[in-house]
């Protein structure tokens, strides 16, 4: 069961937990290989509860998490499966013998990796549907043994024409992504369905009173104050306006918090 996976698993506890579908469906049924209580992640662990696939997300690393938000604000996006198992089991230690690179293992033992992906999108178009892989991590973990992981991962998701990426710090919007992590709150908090205010509007009057050398905790006070709402409440509506899309914040353009600038799309 999630949370109470053994550290050091025999090929039969591993059978299991593919039998049992972890790592495999989709939507809100899918269940991740692994959660975050089963994995050590040193406190840069999250778990996001997300509207696109209607279940709680679990992320090890912040880098994961800053791509899962990055694919939640795209439009596109319909669904966000992490630690997506690479199955069959034998395809990717049949990938890693014909490469002449030793497969990964569990920590401790002879037992062969599971291995998964960080996250697969199912992105919409007109045509159909497109899948993408994404592995995501730091430039600084990218060593020899890790490169041989993802090199076994590219090769099983080329093998199936899904395209596969390879997401750092180096390549994804940094600013964008911490900007909709300081907004991720408040797009669940009920305030906002409960105040009887459009996030619409809420956020023109934010957008009407912002000013060069206003800071973003005084425009919000001054809008809230204007509409009689308390400030989380505007906090918890205007969070909704730039997850849907209805701000002129732009969430590109500084890195924003209570006592940031702001600026706003042309």
């Amino acid at each position: 069961m999630a949370g109470t996976k053994a550290r050091r698993p025999t090929p039969k506890i591993v059978e299991g937990w593919i039998r049992a579908g972890f790592g495999q469906g989709e939507g809100a049924a899918y269940k991740p290989f692994m959660f975050v209580r089963d994995i050590p992640s040193g406190g840069l662990s999250n778990t996001v509860k997300s509207p696109v696939s209607g279940r709680i997300h679990h992320y090890i690393t912040r880098q994961e998490y800053q791509v899962h938000l990055l694919a939640e604000y795209s439009p596109t996006i319909i669904d966000i499966r992490e630690r997506f198992a690479l199955l069959p089991w034998d395809e990717t230690q049949a990938i890693a013998s014909k490469l002449g690179i030793r497969h990964p293992r569990y920590p401790g033992t002879t037992t062969p990796t599971a291995i998964t992906t960080d996250l697969l999108l199912t992105k919409r178009h007109l045509d159909g549907i497109e899948l993408i892989a994404v592995s995501a991590t730091l430039s600084k973990h990218l060593t020899p043994q890790t490169l041989e992981k993802l090199l076994i991962e590219r090769l099983y998701w080329n093998r199936r024409g899904i395209s596969w990426l390879l997401a750092t710090e180096k390549n994804i919007p940094k600013l964008r992504a911490g900007n909709l992590h300081f907004f991720e709150l408040a797009r669940h908090d009920d305030r906002a369905s409960k105040s009887g205010i459009a996030p619409a509007l809420f956020s023109h009057r934010f957008e009407a009173n912002h000013a060069q050398g206003l800071r973003f905790n005084e425009i919000l006070e001054k809008t809230s104050r204007d509409l009689g709402i308390d400030v989380q409440t505007g906090f918890a509506l205007l969070g909704t306006a730039v997850w849907k899309h209805i701000s002129r914040i732009d969430i590109d353009a500084v890195e924003l918090g209570h006592r940031a600038p702001v600026a706003l799309a042309t």
